[in-house]
């Protein structure tokens, strides 16, 4: 059977992102979820919950829930928006810093070395990834404004 190159990204994705989960429990006692609210808030800086939704491709509801859980565990506090008292802002705490920079040294050492076991130059792969992710996001603002 012929497998499309879209089907086989969407295994591909999968299968890390279960695997990163398995990884992260045994190294650090935390989901590949969890890691993945503290890496979007990392690159973006101080989000409204409702812009992390949208960035995660989460509900409101399943947002506020897990930022309910990540502030218990002392890695993002939330504040209400000065601009606007309904909306809530969140920003990483230091422990919430350190766990994102742990997780991703961990996962970015066991990505290399799957390159390596495939004979595959992650540079390349990282470069080409990036195209094509450049490409959707114009393609998808540009369908947008029509």
């Amino acid at each position: 059977m012929i497998e499309s190159p879209v089907y086989k990204l969407h295994k591909l994705v999968y299968t890390l992102d279960q695997y990163a989960d398995k990884l992260l429990k045994v190294a650090l006692g935390v989901s590949y979820k969890r890691v993945l609210f503290l890496a979007v808030l990392r690159h973006h800086g101080l989000l409204t919950q409702h812009q992390l939704a949208t960035l995660l491709g989460y509900s409101d509801a399943a947002v506020s829930f897990m930022l309910s859980e990540l502030k218990k565990d002392g890695y993002v506090v939330i504040t209400p928006s000065p601009e606007h008292g309904r909306k809530k802002i969140v920003k990483l705490t230091n422990a919430g810093i350190r766990m994102s920079e742990q997780a991703s040294r961990i996962l970015d050492k066991k990505f290399a070395s799957l390159g390596e076991i495939a004979e595959v130059d992650i540079d390349e792969y990282e470069r080409t990834t990036e195209q094509i992710y450049q490409a959707l996001t114009a393609e998808r603002t540009k369908n947008d404004k029509q």
